[in-house]
């Protein structure tokens, strides 16, 4: 093969590298932009006492709170983001989700910051 062959060869590998790279980027940005407009309402709702952390890894509503659309929406998209996550660590650990999960949730529950809502092993909520 000769040289220019090789270098042509070498630059398309590339261009195709690249080109999937670029489609990877384009259709995961909306999916990052939407799961930071969600985190952003969560949070918001985490910190009025209407979500919280729970022992079993998610987020859940906190008894006796009305959540808006919008919240109920943001919460339940990042909590399908959790379980997409769980699943995939599950997998590669060769465990159950559920032990992933229980396990992420003992992490969340730590590092929530104080004056949070958290749901403990038993159901109950209380106040960090």
């Amino acid at each position: 093969m000769s040289l220019r062959m090789k270098f042509m060869s070498g630059f398309a590998a590339l261009a195709m590298v690249s080109g999937a790279m670029f489609v990877t980027t384009a259709l995961t940005a909306p999916d990052a932009a939407a799961q930071s407009a969600a985190r952003v309402t969560v949070n918001a709702a985490i910190k009025a006492g209407k979500i919280g952390e729970t022992a079993a890894g998610y987020l859940e509503t906190v008894s006796g709170a009305s959540l808006s659309s919008a919240e109920r929406g943001a919460m339940n998209e990042i909590n399908i983001g959790r379980k997409s996550h769980y699943t995939k660590l599950a997998e590669t650990q060769g465990v159950s989700i559920e032990v992933v999960a229980a396990i992420t949730g003992e992490k969340l529950i730590a590092k929530a910051p104080s004056g949070s809502k958290i749901m403990t092993t038993a159901g109950r909520w209380m106040t960090k």
